[in-house]
């Protein structure tokens, strides 16, 4: 538990917004859990946006957790395209009082409420601040301008297209700061508003990472025996086709002589991204714990860190700050990142030179960069010194800090 003036525990809990809370697999639900370990119980209330409520059993300890998801009168509105920017401020609204009366219930100091989910939970948490009087924060874990373009599918197109360019402008205005987790997204923010922005990076336990590299010395790779490249988590579209891209460039270094398999640790690909891949040259394991997919990292030969060159979406990859970046940074293992050269990944690991980057989309360069990382051992070396130095910055220690001064920080200006 971070003792510092900005803690929670000595000024009321912070009221978290978001479709997703500890105790769930995803990354982001992994990110907040760490984010608040310590004070899961007293310092934080959890107000879920996900319709569908989860037993309580399911969570961590005795988290106050509170579901306030869309009345079904108002779900059955949406089949009615005609009625969308009309529902949209009933779901505000609606979404708002119960967000404000749960605050005021838990004497809150403060609301953070975190993208990803329903688009009306910002506009809803900072009508919630305005009701209450409490300071709201965004927590922008991806770009929120872009999520319309991504999660506005159950809207009509008229709405979308008003709602976009309105939403977006209207909470920056009347929220107090925005957390980010990485610099391309800040400087994005910054560039529409002039609101705080903070950047609290995706926290990582670099000191269990520490001692998984005690107990697992690493020995350089035998490229004349068969090497494992590994990547942990979840195959969407946003990943799928660098993976297919790395089984074409493993192909292309058997003529060097150099054998790798790429092991994927994570849930199934849906059919439809499945179908994209040469699963055949894939060895597909099951989702594994946050335990076991840092004894994996460090063990691996290599970790692969991919992001889609050809997404519908170039702007989320852009911005995109994986849940395993800092994990991969603090394992210890020689990581390859292949991704967009305008992509943070891209950026942060050239700056600090702590991983081999492939920014073009080609299967020869990316076979190249594999076998630079594995035929010179002492710059791979010295990469994985940097990238262990530079994983500090992800540290769940440092970034809880950088949280919970913003908040406090800006709280005390507010007031």
């Amino acid at each position: 538990m971070v003792s510092s003036p900005a803690s929670p525990a000595s000024a009321g809990p912070i009221a978290i917004v978001s479709h997703t809370i500890p105790g769930d697999l995803n990354g982001q639900a992994v990110m907040l859990d760490r984010l608040t370990t310590g004070d899961a119980q007293a310092g934080f209330v959890w107000i879920d946006t996900d319709r569908k409520a989860r037993p309580r059993a399911e969570r961590p300890g005795s988290i106050a957790c509170h579901p306030v998801g869309t009345p079904f009168l108002l779900r059955k509105l949406f089949r009615a395209p005609r009625f969308h920017l009309p529902l949209y401020r009933a779901l505000v609204r609606q979404r708002s009082q119960a967000i404000a009366r749960i605050a005021r219930q838990h004497g809150c100091q403060s609301i953070v409420a975190c993208t990803g989910g329903d688009l009306v939970d910002l506009p809803a948490s900072v009508e919630a601040g305005s009701r209450t009087g409490l300071p709201t924060f965004l927590y922008y874990f991806d770009d929120y301008q872009v999520q319309w373009d991504i999660l506005g599918g159950r809207w009509s197109r008229q709405a979308v297209a008003q709602l976009r360019s309105l939403a977006e402008p209207e909470v920056l205005r009347r929220c107090q700061g925005v957390i980010v987790p990485n610099e391309t997204l800040a400087s994005d923010i910054r560039g529409r508003s002039d609101v705080p922005v903070t950047i609290v990076r995706n926290p990582v336990d670099t000191a269990a990472y520490g001692e998984l590299r005690s107990r697992f010395p690493r020995q350089p790779p035998d490229p004349s025996q068969p090497l494992s490249i590994v990547y942990t988590g979840s195959v969407y579209a946003a990943q799928a086709d660098s993976l297919r891209r790395l089984c074409e460039a493993i192909d292309l270094l058997k003529s060097r002589g150099l054998q790798l398999q790429l092991q994927v640790h994570g849930p199934e690909p849906s059919p439809e991204v499945l179908r994209g891949l040469p699963a055949d040259r894939i060895a597909f394991h099951p989702p594994v714990s946050n335990a076991q997919s840092a004894q994996l990292q460090v063990q691996a030969d290599l970790l692969f860190l991919p992001l889609s060159f050809d997404c519908e979406f170039p702007e989320l990859i852009r911005t995109s700050a994986p849940g395993k970046f800092g994990e991969y940074l603090a394992s210890g293992t020689p990581v390859i990142v292949h991704a967009p050269a305008d992509s943070f990944p891209i950026g942060f690991v050239t700056e600090h030179a702590c991983a081999a980057a492939c920014s073009v989309p080609d299967r020869a360069a990316l076979a190249e960069t594999v076998a630079e990382m594995l035929l010179n051992p002492h710059r791979c070396a010295e990469r994985t010194r940097r990238a262990i130095a530079a994983a500090e910055g992800f540290s769940e220690a440092v970034n809880r800090e950088r949280f919970y001064r913003f908040v406090a920080g800006r709280k005390a200006q507010a007031a």
